[in-house]
């Protein structure tokens, strides 16, 4: 019963964020998706991405983009902490 729980608890805290996140001026954005897959949507031009979480880090990968993948925070309420200052709020659905 223990190891159940505790292999529920480790799943729990892996998982990455889910929907819509965007900066304040909404120009930035990032949807995530339940299986690593993400989109990142910035002036209105989409790329495809995938991500993963490890701890409190959640990391972009850009496939055939020219820059690092990209680290963000994840903060106590929920939003994510980017490099240069960008913070990043879920979207309301």
């Amino acid at each position: 019963m223990l190891i159940v729980t505790l292999v529920t608890l480790l799943a729990a805290c892996s998982q990455g964020p889910r929907g819509t996140y965007s900066d304040s001026a909404q120009l930035l954005r990032y949807t995530f998706e339940a299986d690593g897959k993400a989109s990142v949507s910035l002036l209105g031009q989409v790329q495809q991405a995938r991500y993963v979480r490890e701890g409190d880090t959640v990391t972009v990968h850009v496939p055939g983009s020219e820059g690092e993948p990209v680290a963000f925070t994840v903060n106590e309420d929920g939003s994510l902490q980017g490099p240069m200052g960008v913070r990043l709020e879920q979207m309301k659905p």
